[in-house]
């Protein structure tokens, strides 16, 4: 197989010499890139073990699993994975690491409860990463999608450390660029444990790039595993199915950006003409929005209600327009929709995640910009159960369209949840990957 990437070896030797010039040589751009950004600064202590960092962890038998994650989109793909952890080794001590503030805070938002331990993955740098083991002692790392770090990798493979890569991914772009210097990551992937890829195509391209093939194995995409919350037959959705019994057709946008809703309330009154019938629920992504939107669907003249203001058992709700403005209702709302917005898409934050609508059967409309969850709205649109708008124009056709027969785009939802179920799996796969190289664990369940 070759001999291993560990400290001492060619590629590790080049690879911190390289390293260690272009700190300096590109100090004068990389200070002020780090001490300018708010974001970069918080962070920055944490990364470089100046502060805070992981606690030290205790010797008490207990298997301990540190799951990297470096951003948001990583961080909601390891939530069903460590859910599942968590019940399948309920003596575990599970950690997580990001390198992004907002993946920080996401994990910290949506791992209450299941992760111990949360805190900022260190930089890349000879020592400060086996530092940061030998405080942690972790039984196994798991890495997820393709995150590799040769200084960390090479301090696990020194300290005897097995390394998982879960939801493993190589687009084809990226695949030429690493074949470009297979002979450096090539002994890299020789030290993990196991590969645990997205799709076959994934995995033959590990392969190719150097991993054993007898460690590549084919997992899916844990983003696929991601469920909605029980909506429990909620007070709002109870008010919106009532109201849909009596004839209106349910439009929710749901995570809306400033800027979307002013798009989405123009395409809204100039299908509604065609429709009276049809109606719009507004669910701004972040609660300091809450005025502004009301105020904006004031401005244009429509009847409209906030939902905090809507009086407890009540049977009807003749507004044109619902104001979400509370947290936690959303999943209830979707599961009343006739068609859904998924927000963060019209303008430039990336989007957010169409599996909600979805798995209760809901066609979803996004706009040009999903490329915080790249994978699922390709893997949907390529399966024809999402439909893409490119700006405002097109999203009046559709909603036009919507309005002329609310049942239109009913299939695409179908599809939407057939798809969603065809993918499940993957969390299970991936921790079976995990259990397999904590030592006595092996994948039982």
């Amino acid at each position: 197989m070759g001999r291993p990437f560990l400290p001492g070896c060619p590629g590790h030797i080049l690879y911190n010499v390289l390293l260690g010039a272009g700190l300096v040589v590109a100090a004068p751009v990389w200070i002020p890139w780090v001490l300018l950004s708010r974001k970069r600064r918080a962070n920055l202590p944490d990364r470089a073990g100046l502060r805070g960092g992981p606690g030290q962890t205790p010797i008490d038998g207990r298997a301990t699993v540190w799951v990297h994650a470096v951003s948001v989109g990583e961080t909601l793909a390891a939530v069903p994975l460590l859910r599942l952890l968590r019940r399948r080794v309920p003596d575990a001590r599970l950690l997580v690491s990001s390198v992004t503030l907002t993946g920080r805070e996401t994990a910290v938002k949506s791992l209450y409860g299941v992760a111990d331990e949360g805190f900022f993955f260190p930089f890349d740098l000879p020592g400060l990463c086996g530092r940061f083991l030998d405080r942690v002692r972790p039984d196994a790392v798991v890495i997820v999608e393709t995150e590799i770090w040769p200084n960390f990798i090479a301090a696990c493979a020194r300290r005897g450390i097995p390394v998982v890569i879960v939801n493993g991914r190589l687009s084809k772009r990226s695949f030429a660029g690493y074949m470009r210097f297979r002979w450096f990551f090539a002994p890299i992937l020789r030290t993990l444990r196991t590969i645990s890829a997205q799709t076959a195509g994934d995995a033959e391209r590990f392969a190719a790039l150097g991993a054993p093939r007898e460690i590549v194995t084919v997992g899916g995409n844990l983003k696929f595993d991601v469920s909605p919350p029980e909506t429990g037959g909620s007070p709002l959705s109870g008010l919106l199915l009532r109201e849909k019994a009596a004839g209106a057709a349910w439009i929710v946008a749901g995570s809306t950006h400033d800027g979307e809703e002013t798009q989405l309330l123009r395409a809204f009154l100039s299908a509604r003409e065609g429709n009276p019938s049809i109606r719009l629920l507004l669910a701004p992504r972040h609660p300091e929005r809450f005025d502004a939107v009301e105020a904006l669907v004031r401005r244009e003249g429509v009847s409209m209600v906030r939902r905090t203001a809507i009086p407890e058992g009540a049977r009807h709700l003749p507004e044109t327009v619902l104001l979400l403005d509370t947290v936690g209702e959303l999943s209830g709302a979707y599961a009343a929709a006739d068609l859904a917005f998924v927000g963060g898409s019209l303008v430039p934050k990336g989007g957010h995640n169409v599996l909600e609508p979805s798995w209760h059967g809901v066609p979803a409309i996004v706009g040009p910009h999903m490329e915080n969850f790249r994978e699922i709205a390709g893997a949907f649109l390529a399966g024809d159960a999402l439909i893409r708008v490119a700006g405002e124009e097109e999203l009046a056709d559709r909603l036009t369209r919507f309005a002329a027969d609310p049942r239109i785009f009913r299939e695409t939802g179908l599809r939407a949840k057939g798809l969603l179920e065809m993918f499940r799996g993957a969390s299970e796969a991936s921790t079976d990957a995990v259990l397999s190289a904590l030592p006595g664990r092996g994948a039982r369940r």
